[in-house]
């Protein structure tokens, strides 16, 4: 792989946090179900919303050479990353209102995304309101049956009254807690069940986005969507519904209950509600701007975390332990800065909301009195108001957490939405897939140019043409830089490939399901990536199902086997997050182990054997070598060596294949292989010396 590409995107710093704002994406909305948005009309100033669309430009023809293919504008180029993951400039943003009815427009909106998961469990949410209501209604008899016990106690069968009122109470009372623990209990399994399927669905859909899409989130970003935002929208469909239906039944009812006993105390203790829903809205707006920025700082500082741990044998190779340390402190505390803003706007609020409720009891304790003393109302009527209003005061007070849930809910939906909303990779071709072609070459590339979105160099390939035939085995050699892990990305079908550039067999790869293309091609990178699992099932991953047979042969061909039956359970061995176990020539050989296990026709090797001696890496290729007939090999490396055996070197220079032929045509000719390989030979010589 190129250098620059190689080291690129860089792992942001615990500090980067603090200094880069939130990297929103420009999506489509059209994707997802759940996605579904009013259009926003473009601005001239930016990109529409409609997507970051891959633009199609056509290269100008020059001299006697062949018209250029069109040149796909593709994803960003990863050598251009660098600074976007250390705080610089960041990715267009899709943004989102601050203030007023835009505010409150995008929240219904992203709540609205919910339907379709809502839809589902429609009658679920309907019984368990149903039961809900019947429990507040018992609830609600309680205080009225105080009222009789009170006003019983003066009457001539005061005695059968007070017993008939209290058998009353505790009835109502055991109803109200059964039918109250099957409501809350169905309520939040459903919203459970929505937030399963939810998080399935996000997953689903984020591991088919791009691979320019990963290029340019961090992974901690990532996470923090699919956890904590997803758990954000649990707590408002399961305990913010809950209090929400809770709290709606309970006003209703106890407000009936409470204009039987009194109207003109039920007005005055409403006297102070225009005030609290007033306080409501503009509590719900300012947590909404505090609320998202928290959850930005969040995503940030779990990217500096999740980063870290990855790279935590370099932080130690070079002492870094104090100055991670002293970053992540500085990503912790804007962390700690955001959520005591959210702290302050929502103690602001409860703090009215508890100043105007008082406010309401005394109102109510002043003229309820007079009304008592002038015998305008019963002292059981009086007690029982009171009750009421207290059965009142907690969701009043629970107003305010219901909004900060709302607000939650609603900004973690849009964050949701923005991954939701990003194009996946196309799964299935736009017209019928073609008939392979009798006699075609395996591989064919036809002027091929290709560019990352804002690549600064330009075009990292330029016309780039060749063919390889069933069963042959091409080295591609150039300098660092000179677009070979592009070529294997694209043939790959990582990047779109545009139309009629590569075939297969004949066939356009961009008409083919990309299925089949993944099935028909198995890629050994430079950085091998082994899971936390054996041996066995790192080498079948790219099977249906574990072949312990197939296994040891490919391990046997990747010259793995012997260090492989001197482990504790051979191939069972379970060799820790990212191979940690595992030599870095263990890890190229096992991953190149999985790729001739897929059975892919296909093998990409990307400097695969860069960790690997010069002699193991003979006795690898003779394997290949041997098992030709069924496998048409393309791979680049920086020894020279290695490619005296290949039936056709490509020599690769600043994005164009300059050369093409046997090694010893290619020597003959004196050109660009025969400079590289005379360069290394007395690189060579000269470490010998």
């Amino acid at each position: 792989m190129d250098r620059s590409a190689r080291h690129g995107p860089q792992p942001a710093p615990f500090g980067a946090a603090r200094r880069r704002p939130h990297r929103l994406r420009a999506v489509r909305r059209r994707v997802h179900p759940v996605c579904a948005r009013r259009p926003v009309p473009p601005s001239p100033s930016r990109a529409p919303l409609g997507g970051v669309d891959h633009l199609v430009l056509h290269a100008a023809d020059s001299g006697d050479e062949a018209p250029a293919a069109p040149l796909r504008r593709g994803p960003p180029d990863p050598r251009q990353e660098t600074d976007r993951h250390r705080g610089g400039p960041p990715v267009p943003a899709l943004l989102h209102p601050q203030s007023g009815t835009d505010l409150r427009g995008a929240v219904i909106r992203d709540l609205l995304s919910l339907r379709p998961y809502l839809d589902r469990h429609r009658s679920a949410y309907f019984w368990c309101a149903v039961v809900l209501f019947v429990s507040s209604l018992f609830g609600l008899l309680v205080p009225w049956m105080i009222r009789e016990a009170i006003d019983g106690i003066s009457a001539p069968d005061g005695r059968g009254r007070v017993v008939r009122a209290v058998s009353w109470m505790v009835l109502f009372a055991f109803l109200h807690g059964g039918f109250r623990y099957f409501g809350r209990r169905g309520m939040l399994v459903t919203a459970r069940r929505v937030e399963m399927r939810l998080r399935r669905d996000l997953f689903a859909h984020v591991i088919r986005l791009p691979l320019s899409f990963f290029g340019r989130t961090p992974t901690g970003d990532v996470m923090s969507r699919m956890t904590n935002d997803v758990s954000a929208v649990w707590l408002l469909l399961g305990p913010g519904v809950l209090t929400l239906v809770g709290t709606a039944i309970t006003y209703v009812l106890g407000l009936l209950f409470m204009a039987r006993i009194s109207v003109a105390l039920t007005l005055v203790a409403l006297a102070v509600a225009p005030v609290i829903v007033v306080a409501s809205r503009e509590y719900g707006k300012a947590f909404h701007r505090t609320h998202r920025k928290a959850q930005e700082s969040l995503a940030a500082m779990n990217a500096a975390i999740q980063e870290n741990v990855a790279g935590i044998r370099l932080v130690k190779a070079y002492g870094l332990e104090g100055q991670e340390e002293r970053r992540f402190r500085g990503a912790s505390r804007d962390y700690y800065r955001q959520n005591v803003s959210v702290a302050r706007t929502s103690a602001a609020f409860h703090g009215a909301i508890g100043l105007l409720a008082g406010l309401g009891v005394t109102l109510v304790l002043l003229l309820g009195g007079w009304l008592v003393i002038r015998e305008r109302l019963t002292l059981g009527g009086f007690v029982a108001f009171n009750a009421y209003l207290a059965m009142l005061s907690f969701p009043t007070m629970a107003l305010g957490w219901v909004i900060n849930l709302v607000q939650r809910g609603g900004s973690a939906m849009g964050r949701i939405n923005e991954f939701l909303g990003t194009p996946a990779e196309p799964r299935e071709p736009l017209l019928v897939p073609p008939r392979k072609v009798p006699d075609a070459p395996f591989l064919e590339v036809r002027n091929l140019s290709f560019a990352y979105e804002g690549g600064g160099r330009g075009e990292a390939l330029r016309g780039v043409s060749f063919s390889l035939r069933k069963g042959e085995i091409a080295g591609l050699v150039g300098q660092t830089g000179s677009g070979k892990s592009t070529l294997f990305s694209l043939l790959l079908r990582l990047y779109p490939v545009p139309p009629g550039t590569v075939f297969l067999e004949g066939r356009d790869a961009g008409g083919l399901p990309l299925e089949e293309v993944r099935r028909a091609v198995s890629l050994v990178g430079q950085d091998p990536f082994l899971f936390s699992d054996t041996i066995l099932a790192n080498v079948c991953f790219g099977r249906d199902l574990p072949d312990e047979q197939e296994a040891r042969r490919a391990v046997s061909m990747a010259r793995f086997l012997a260090e492989v039956e001197e482990m504790p359970d051979g191939v069972h061995t379970v060799i820790g997050e990212r191979g940690v176990s595992l030599s870095g020539g263990q890890k190229q050989r096992a991953t190149i182990a999985r790729a001739l296990c897929a059975g892919g026709e296909l093998l990409l090797l990307d400097d695969a054997l860069s960790a690997v001696d010069s002699e193991t890496e003979q006795e690898i290729f003779r394997e290949i070598l041997s098992a030709r007939g069924g496998k048409t090999v393309l791979f680049s490396t920086h020894r020279m060596a290695s490619l005296s055996r290949c039936d056709r070197i490509l020599v690769l220079v600043e994005g164009r294949i300059v050369e093409e032929g046997t090694h010893d045509e290619l020597l003959s000719r004196r050109g660009a292989y025969f400079d590289l390989y005379s360069r290394q030979m007395i690189a060579r010589e000269l470490e010998a010396t």
